[in-house]
């Protein structure tokens, strides 16, 4: 059925004064059973997620009809004071965590519709019986959708566009928050999206008849340097099938890369009854990270294998990064790789690299010699 922390220690008291996210969520005709289980989800992103603000939810309970499980709208917001990124939504979840103040006041983060129709299991256990959906972990998906885990990719005939979305498309579901006018503008997640040429979407005409080839291209790609770091530098393929299914398309992982029981199948557009999964994976975490999500201290992605025994110092870094610990560095590629997948420094030769001249950021540091690749990431401050 569908279904629609590389922690870096700053200093002692950076993470000092933040603090774990909180969820407020009002419920609509929503049985006590299955709001503890929801509660529950919401417990576990609140141990991954940092922000000052809490995260506004309601949860609607219906019938939906047909195959979804759930469907998830969340609020947005574009250039706001401390946006990253300029003319590009993000969802207000994650624009008031980055903004550290409550950017929309009155309205909702984010709005849940859950299908009533469904043999939902609503235990927190993860044993699930056969023939029922775990409502945990689909609680856990369609917030992650609502925190931004989404884009604004549209497709109509050939056409496809980024930020020209419409209530119609979506009805009878309604938002309980004024619909944005997105204005052809893309998604912080849109931005991450590579095509098979290595072309970011977001590059490409919009709206226009190529980006709609590139939606139903069935090889998308993530380009996110954290993501790529929970994947162990494995490419990061995005669900593209050649038929657009919106609210499907592009917002989520490659179900077949990524099938029941792989650590990163949580995000994927479909569900298995029986089976549960209570945990994001390492590539969500990572993406999560790469469109502006801090992630809790505690939370760990791991690096990618073969970086074991090296140190890479001092991080946070300044003016020189420094690598120990792994032979034949000395005539190595290092590349400097920032939240878009582009290399912003590079450098063949000694152990040191100068990051003197990028702007303050995380980035990831790939090390390439003849049999092997690397990569850590690190902090310019």
């Amino acid at each position: 059925m569908i279904r629609a922390c590389l922690s870096f220690l700053l200093a002692s008291t950076l993470f000092a004064q933040a603090r774990c996210a909180t969820f407020t969520i009002a419920y609509f005709d929503t049985p006590p059973n299955a709001q503890a289980a929801i509660e529950h989800a919401a417990g576990i992103w609140g141990g991954i997620l940092v922000s000052d603000v809490p995260i506004k939810v309601t949860v609607q309970w219906l019938a939906m009809g047909g195959n979804a499980l759930g469907v998830t709208f969340p609020n947005g917001r574009k250039d706001f004071a401390s946006a990253p990124v300029p003319a590009t939504w993000y969802a207000t979840a994650l624009a008031n965590s980055i903004a550290g103040t409550e950017l929309n006041p009155g309205e909702d983060d984010i709005n849940v519709y859950l299908n009533a129709s469904t043999n939902w299991y609503y235990g927190t256990d993860g044993n699930t019986p056969a023939g029922q959906y775990d409502l945990v972990s689909v609680a856990l998906h369609e917030f992650c959708h609502g925190i931004g885990f989404v884009g604004l990719a549209k497709k109509v005939g050939s056409e496809g566009s980024f930020g020209l979305l419409q209530p119609s498309d979506f009805a009878p579901l309604i938002t309980t928050f004024p619909w944005p006018q997105q204005d052809t503008l893309p998604g912080i997640f849109d931005r991450f999206l590579r095509a098979p040429t290595l072309e970011l979407l977001v590059d490409v005409p919009n709206p226009s008849t190529p980006l709609g080839s590139f939606f139903t291209c069935n090889q998308l790609r993530w380009s996110g340097s954290f993501g790529l770091v929970g994947s162990g530098g494995a490419d990061i393929r995005i669900y593209s099938p050649a038929t657009f299914a919106l609210g499907s398309s592009c917002v989520h992982l490659n179900e077949t890369t990524y099938p029941a029981g792989n650590a990163n199948e949580l995000m994927t557009p479909f569900s298995s009854a029986g089976h549960a999964n209570h945990w994001p994976g390492p590539i969500c975490i990572g993406i999560l990270q790469d469109i502006g999500w801090v992630i809790a201290p505690d939370v760990a992605i791991d690096e990618i294998p073969g970086s074991e025994g090296w140190t890479l110092y001092p991080n946070p870094a300044s003016h020189q990064l420094h690598l120990s610990g792994v032979p034949g560095i000395s005539g190595a590629r290092c590349e400097v790789i920032d939240r878009a997948g582009r290399v912003v420094a590079s450098h063949v030769g000694e152990p040191t690299v100068d990051v003197s001249s990028i702007e303050p950021g995380s980035y990831l540091l790939r090390v390439v010699s003849s049999d092997r690749i690397i990569q850590r990431a690190f902090v310019k401050i």
